[in-house]
This record gives structure tokens, C-alpha cells and sequence, in this order.
């Protein structure tokens, strides 16, 4: 039985998805279930996927997105842990081993491990973490923590229970599929090493997407939530700063992008 459930979202990624399979695949932690979505592709992806059809989960499904291609992902999960990786980027061999063994010491809701951003020219840029080792959650170690789903383990178990979900159709997804997951959660455990591959090309949706005020359109979805899972009265302040983060954010961005 595997123990961790990885979702990779696959979309016209011919020249990056060999790599990214084989790290998956390569990991030292072998009860790893992959699950890749093909989410319409039109390029070569679809037969490589098939070369790798013996060692990972196909599932086909017309264009729909990102955040469509993972909540297609968890309805195929079947581990008791849940991990994404995009299909442009790829992680570290001992990241999952590391990551589970954390989980299996301390009972933890979720683990965060570091990231680098790799560019093109071969250039990299290492995110460091705010916290380090094992951690009693509070709002002010939520806030500090990235929002990147590629950056944690998380526990099924709470994804399906208290329905948690990627926002289909909106970018800056991860940012509603952690502000869902978070109030859940009462320890996780930082691994501060940069086990996580981001990779920054060129055609990207960073790097494309020009229109401002992205993160002002997750603010309703986020309050429905909270409110109908009742947590507006024991959340409704801090969500209030997160929200006025939002604010600052798109802000910044919109006077960039004048």
C-alpha cells in the first residue's frame, strides 16, 4: 500500500516531464503512488506518459486548468498522505523518505520542506523557511509558512474531510488550498533543505499572466468557506490581516505592471 499519493497536473510539458516522472520515480521512499493527470494535452506528453505506464496512474481528462487537473488527482488518491508536483519541475531523491519519516515520528498534520527557483541558464535561488523542526501551529507560523502546495505533505484525511479544494478557473490557486487546509492543522514539521525543483521558464502563467488583482478574486471564495465550515468566529480576525495582505500584494503587482 502506498503512503504517499503524489499528483502531478500534466499539460503540453514534452520537453520537462521525463524529468520530472524520474524523480518521482527515483525517490529512496518506494510506497509512492503517482497519479498524472493529462489534462488535455495537445503535444507529445500523452505517449510519454505511456512509456511510464507500468510505474504511474494515468487519468485523462479534457482542459480544465490547474487547480481542475489536481482536484481530478484526489478523487484517484488512495495513500493516506497527499503531495503535488508540477510537471516542469522535479525534487530531490531523499525529499518523500525524509518528509514521511518526519510524519511518522511526530504525528504531524502536514510537512514543509525548502525550495530553490532553477532558471533557465542554469542559475538557482534557494527559499529558505521561517521555521525549522517540529512545530505547534499558531496563526503567526501559518502566515510565515509558504503557500506552495509542491512544498509540503498533507494529510488526506483532512483534504477530504474538510473539503478542501483547488479554486477552478483562478490563478495564485495554492493560496486557497492553504488558507482551507491551515485551520486544521495543529503541528507540522519543517525540513529546511531544498528538496523542491522550481523551475522558471519562460511561457509559464508567472510570467504571462499580465492582469492585476488576481488575489482580490480568491477573497470570496475563502470567506465562503470560512464561514460555511464556521470558522469566522475563531479565525475571522486573522483572516482579516491575510485578507489586507491580498490587498497590499495586488497592489504592488498592478503598480509593476503599469
Amino acid at each position: 500500500m502506498p503512503v504517499i499519493s503524489v499528483i502531478v497536473p500534466v499539460y503540453n510539458v514534452e520537453k520537462y516531464l521525463e524529468r520530472c516522472l524520474d524523480s518521482i520515480i527515483n525517490q529512496t521512499l518506494k510506497d509512492v503512488e503517482i497519479i498524472c493527470v493529462n489534462d488535455g494535452s495537445t503535444d507529445n506528453s500523452i505517449n510519454i506518459l505511456k512509456e511510464y505506464s507500468s510505474q504511474i496512474i494515468i487519468v485523462n481528462k479534457e482542459n480544465g486548468g490547474l487547480s481542475d487537473a489536481r482536484n481530478k488527482g484526489l478523487d484517484y488518491a488512495s495513500a493516506p498522505y497527499i503531495a503535488f508536483v508540477d510537471s516542469d519541475d522535479w525534487i530531490e531523491e531523499t525529499a518523500f523518505e525524509e518528509a514521511y519519516s518526519a510524519i511518522e515520528k511526530y504525528k504531524t498534520d502536514f510537512v514543509c520542506f525548502g525550495s530553490q527557483k532553477v532558471y533557465e541558464d542554469g542559475k538557482t535561488e534557494i527559499q529558505k523557511l521561517p521555521v525549522k523542526g517540529f512545530q505547534k501551529m499558531n496563526y503567526k507560523k501559518i502566515r510565515k509558512t509558504p503557500v506552495t502546495v509542491w512544498s509540503k505533505i498533507f494529510k488526506a484525511s483532512i483534504i477530504k474531510e474538510k473539503e478542501c479544494i483547488f479554486p477552478k478557473g483562478y490563478n495564485y490557486e495554492d493560496n486557497v488550498f492553504w488558507m482551507m487546509y491551515s485551520p486544521w492543522v495543529k503541528t507540522g514539521y519543517y525540513i529546511d533543505k531544498p528538496f523542491y525543483n522550481y523551475f522558471q521558464r519562460a511561457g509559464s502563467i508567472i510570467y504571462t499572466d499580465k492582469e492585476p488583482f488576481k488575489y482580490i478574486n480568491l477573497i470570496p471564495i475563502i470567506f465562503e468557506y470560512y464561514k460555511k465550515q464556521n470558522l469566522l468566529d475563531k479565525c475571522g480576525d486573522d483572516l482579516y490581516k491575510r485578507f489586507k495582505d491580498y490587498l497590499k500584494m495586488d497592489f504592488n503587482d498592478a503598480l509593476k505592471k503599469e
